[in-house]
C-alpha cells in the first residue's frame, strides 16, 4: 500500500512545498521509503529525489527546490526488496515520463519475460519500473504511428493500451514536459482524488485529506478504467478507457484511509462508526451474556476509534442499567509504523512489542471489550490481549469492524501467502482462532452485515474475506507493443 501525489501549477509556479504536504498527510499509507520527482519548465530540468524513511526526512532538504510540475509517493513494500533503488517515483529518460504508483502489478513476470525476449531487463524488484517501462514503450509505439498528434492524444492512446495489458492493481501519477497525468485500472481497486486550489494549482492524490489539508477544494474521484491529463494552464482533459465492474478496496474505510478522509462519497469517520454501531447490534442479538459483562470498551489505535466510540455507545442505549464505559488506556506511537505492514514475522513482533503502552490501572479487574479494525496475522492483537492479561483484567474479549480475513490480497496488500494470514491458517474457525489469541470471546463483524448495512450493498473488492478474486495475473495477449 502507498500513498501517491501529483500536482502542477502554472508556469514558474513552485509546487514543490504543496507536494511535501500532500505526501506527509499520506504518510499513513506507507513508512518505509518516499520520493518525489519535479520538473522545471522554465530551466527544462528536473530532479528526482527518493530514500528510506518518512517523507518529512527526506523531502525537508528539498524545501528550496524549483518545479512546477511534479508528484511523489509513500511507501510501504508489497512486491520485490527494499532499498532506495526500489523505491518510487522512476524516470524514463527515453520517453520523457516520470511515474508513480499505487498498487500490485501481477503480471510483472510476465512482462519481465516480454522485456527479456527483446534483450532488456529492469533496473530494480519495483513493479513501478514495469508499468512505466509498458507505458514508455506504447508511447513510442503510438508517436511513430501517429506522427504530428499531440502528446495528450499519444498518451491516451497509451494508457489505453496499459489499462488493457497491465494486470492488478494500479493507480498512477506521471509527469512529461507537457503536464500532469492520472489513470486508475479497470475496477479501480485502489482510491485517486482531484482538487484545484484557485487558479493556482491542481492535486491529484489517493486521498482528500492530502488536498483538503493543502487548501485544495475536492472536485472529484478520478473514475475507474479512466485517465486524465491536467495541462500547463490547469486545464483537465478525461477520457475513461476501459472501465469494468467498480471494485474499490473495502478495506480501505476500515483500516488504511485516514479517518479524516472522504471516499465513495462519505467521511471515512462515518462508515467506520457505522460499523461499529452494526457490530454491537450483532453482539446483542448473538451473544447477550457477554454484553451484559462488559465493563470497559477499549479500541486497539488508531483505525478502529470511531468504530469503538460506536460501538460502546449503541451497547449503553440497548442494556438497560449498562454500567458500559469507554476508555483509551492502550496508546500506540502515531508514526512507530502500522504492524501489519512490516516486511516480516520477526520484525511485527518486535514492532509491536516496541510500540505499545498500557494504563494497567484502568484494566485492572475489568471485563474487557477490544474493538479492533481487523485481524489478519494476529500479532498485534495477541500481543494486546497478553499484555491486558498481565495488567490484571478480569475477562477479554475482542471484537472486529472487518470481517474474518482467509484470503491473500494482490491488490497492493503484503499478505502474499494465506499461511501467514491467521483466519486462513485455523481453517475459517474463529473458535481455533480465539485460543491461539487467548481471548475470552472472539467476535468477528460477519461479511453479509458488512456489504448490506456497512457498505450498503455498494460494490467493493473483499477477496480478502470472500476469497472470490478479480484480479488477473496475466494478460492473454502480448503486453508490449510490436518491436
Amino acid at each position: 500500500m502507498c500513498g501517491i501525489v501529483g500536482v502542477i501549477g502554472t508556469a514558474g509556479k513552485p509546487i514543490v512545498k504543496e507536494l511535501a504536504n500532500g505526501a506527509h498527510f499520506l504518510q499513513h499509507r506507507g513508512q518505509a521509503y518516499a520520493g518525489l520527482f519535479v520538473l522545471d519548465s522554465a530551466r527544462r530540468s528536473f530532479a528526482l529525489e527518493k530514500g528510506e524513511g518518512l517523507a518529512d526526512d527526506i523531502f525537508k532538504p528539498l524545501a528550496g527546490l524549483p518545479g512546477d510540475v511534479g508528484i511523489a509517493q509513500t511507501r510501504y513494500k508489497t512486491i520485490g526488496r527494499g532499498g532506495r533503488d526500489n523505491a518510487q517515483p522512476f524516470y524514463d529518460a527515453f520517453a520523457g515520463i516520470a511515474l508513480a504508483h499505487n498498487g500490485h502489478i501481477t503480471n510483472t513476470p510476465q512482462i519481465e519475460g516480454e522485456l527479456a525476449a527483446r534483450g532488456q531487463e529492469l533496473a530494480s524488484d519495483c513493479d513501478a519500473e514495469p508499468l512505466l517501462r509498458v507505458l514508455a514503450l506504447w508511447k513510442d509505439h503510438e508517436t511513430r504511428r501517429t506522427p504530428g498528434a499531440r502528446e495528450q492524444e499519444v498518451m491516451f492512446r497509451a494508457v489505453g493500451e496499459v489499462l488493457q495489458r497491465v494486470t492488478g492493481a494500479y493507480s498512477a501519477v506521471a509527469v512529461t514536459r507537457e503536464g500532469l497525468y492520472a489513470f486508475r485500472d479497470p475496477h479501480g481497486f485502489r482510491p485517486m482524488v482531484l482538487g484545484r486550489k484557485g487558479n493556482a494549482c491542481v492535486m491529484v492524490a489517493s486521498e482528500s485529506i492530502a488536498l483538503e489539508q493543502n487548501g485544495f477544494q475536492v472536485e472529484e474521484e478520478v473514475p475507474a478504467g479512466s485517465v486524465l491529463f491536467v495541462d500547463r494552464d490547469l486545464q483537465v482533459e478525461r477520457a475513461v478507457l476501459a472501465a469494468a465492474d467498480p471494485l474499490p478496496c473495502a478495506f480501505e474505510l476500515v483500516y488504511f484511509a485516514d479517518v479524516d478522509s472522504v471516499m465513495w462519497g462519505e467521511h471515512v469517520r462515518s462508515v467506520r462508526w457505522r460499523a461499529g454501531k452494526v457490530l454491537a447490534e450483532h453482539l446483542a442479538a448473538a451473544a447477550p451474556e457477554v454484553v451484559r459483562e462488559i465493563e470497559l470498551v477499549v479500541p486497539i489505535p488508531h483505525s478502529p476509534i470511531p468504530g469503538a466510540e460506536a460501538f460502546a455507545a449503541t451497547l449503553e442505549k440497548q442494556v438497560e442499567g449498562s454500567a458500559v464505559q469507554y476508555g483509551t488506556p492502550v496508546s500506540k506511537y502515531r508514526y512507530g509504523g502500522r504492524i501489519f505492514m512490516e516486511e516480516t514475522q520477526e520484525e511485527r513482533e518486535a514492532a509491536a512489542m516496541l510500540d505499545l503502552r498500557l494504563d494497567a490501572k484502568a484494566l485492572e479487574g475489568k471485563a474487557v471489550f477490544v474493538v479492533d479494525d481487523s485481524i489478519v496475522r494476529g500479532t498485534n492483537a495477541k500481543r494486546v490481549v497478553a499484555a491486558m492479561r498481565q495488567a490484571g483484567a478480569r475477562r477479554v474479549y475482542l471484537g472486529t469492524l472487518w470481517p474474518m480475513v482467509i484470503d491473500s490480497c494482490f491488490q497492493g496488500i503484503n499478505t502474499p501467502t494465506q499461511t501467514e494470514l491467521i483466519g486462513a491458517r485455523y481453517a475459517g474457525s474463529s473458535d481455533a482462532v480465539r485460543d491461539a489469541l487467548g481471548v475470552d470471546g472472539l467476535f468477528y463483524m460477519p461479511e453479509e452485515l458488512f456489504r448490506r448495512r456497512v457498505l450498503k450493498e455498494r460494490s467493493a473488492c473483499m477477496a480478502c474475506v470472500s476469497g472470490r478474486r478479480a484480479v488477473r495475473f496475466a494478460h492473454p495477449g502480448p503486453v508490449l507493443p510490436p518491436a
